[in-house]
């Protein structure tokens, strides 16, 4: 794993060449103008719900069975998350949804947990 270890060498572990390089490689296989190595997860989730405009105080419609990161990120910039059931598979109930959604709808963040399309 000769990336790895230079990176490890070099202390660059956030940004630095070798993250650069990942980026532009990544946006080529994507095919897309852009792409940014984040951290984590959950960084991941708040900045595309950045990305999208979420603020204080709108809805975000989500499943209660997740990793803590998907209602933090809502939390984190003021949304208000709302919760729908779960089916026999355990993902967000599709069929539930249209029931919670308001004018302060926003977003709809579903989970896909345990390998399963929500």
């Amino acid at each position: 794993m000769p990336i790895i270890e230079s990176v490890l060498k070099s202390g660059e572990y956030i940004l630095g060449d070798e993250v650069e390089k990942f980026e532009l490689s990544a946006a080529k296989y994507f095919g897309v103008k852009h792409c940014v190595g984040l951290n984590s997860g959950t960084d991941a989730l708040l900045l595309g719900l950045s990305a999208i405009g979420i603020k204080t105080g709108d809805e975000v419609i989500t499943t209660p069975n997740s990793f803590i990161a998907s209602t933090a990120a809502i939390v984190h910039l003021g949304a208000i998350p709302v919760f729908v059931d779960v089916k026999k598979d355990q993902n967000i109930d599709p069929d539930k949804i249209k029931n919670v959604i308001t004018s302060k709808t926003k977003a709809i963040m579903p989970v896909h947990l345990t390998g399963r399309i929500s």
